[in-house]
């Protein structure tokens, strides 16, 4: 029945239904997908950088990338970075660190301009399908009047359903967008200071000075 009824409704709201069909599929995809990517125990890693920290204070640097190998999240690959580089000078271990986190940054946003483009262009394909369809509603009643209302109703109801559907598309996909760069500026934040506590560590314990 609700199958019958789904197809009902993509057959009555035109081609542009499809698009928005294509749309829903592939903003629900990506939700799901950075659901599960961005959560912070497979960004972060805390416990596997505590673990890291403790070596480093012991001056066991291969311990160090023993522990960064076993996870893998853009915090450890900083890790890594940085472990690699720890006997360079300062200027030289900040820099390898920076970049390696201008690297994970890509990373964590990824998606997330395909997931703005569905919120934005999903309101606008409902109303695209809804002026094609009110155009087809006054074609009609210049063909056959303005005496039959069942037909006059039924053909702007059907131009008005790509509209809702637009919508119901670009609504919880704004949410999810929004709710998203806020993670994702949190996380970076908080990168950050494990990078500037991890480049302390290692020019502390391990680095040469510059």
């Amino acid at each position: 029945m609700n199958t019958t009824f789904g197809i009902e409704l993509l057959s009555r709201g035109g081609p542009l239904m499809i698009a928005l069909l294509i749309c829903s599929v592939l903003s629900l995809a990506i939700i799901i997908e950075r659901l599960f990517a961005l959560r912070q125990s497979r960004l972060m890693r805390v416990d596997i950088l505590m673990e890291v920290e403790i070596a480093i204070k012991k001056k066991d640097l291969a311990a160090a990338l023993e522990w960064v190998d076993k996870a893998k999240s853009p915090m450890t690959k900083i890790a890594k970075v940085a472990l690699i580089n720890s006997d360079k000078p300062k200027d030289d271990l900040k820099a390898s660190i920076e970049e390696a986190g201008r690297i994970a940054v890509p990373q964590m946003e990824k998606f997330m301009t395909i997931l703005q483009t569905i919120a934005v262009i999903s309101p606008l394909l409902g109303l695209l399908g809804t002026v094609t369809g009110m155009i087809n509603v006054f074609q009609t009643i210049v063909s056959e009047g303005t005496g039959n209302a069942n037909i006059l109703a039924g053909g702007i109801s059907e131009a008005l359903l790509t509209t809702a559907a637009g919508l119901s598309i670009a609504i919880p996909t704004l949410i999810f967008y929004n709710y998203f760069n806020k993670k994702i500026e949190h996380m970076i934040v908080e990168m950050e200071h494990l990078s500037v506590t991890l480049f302390e560590l290692l020019t502390h314990y391990l680095s040469k000075t510059a």
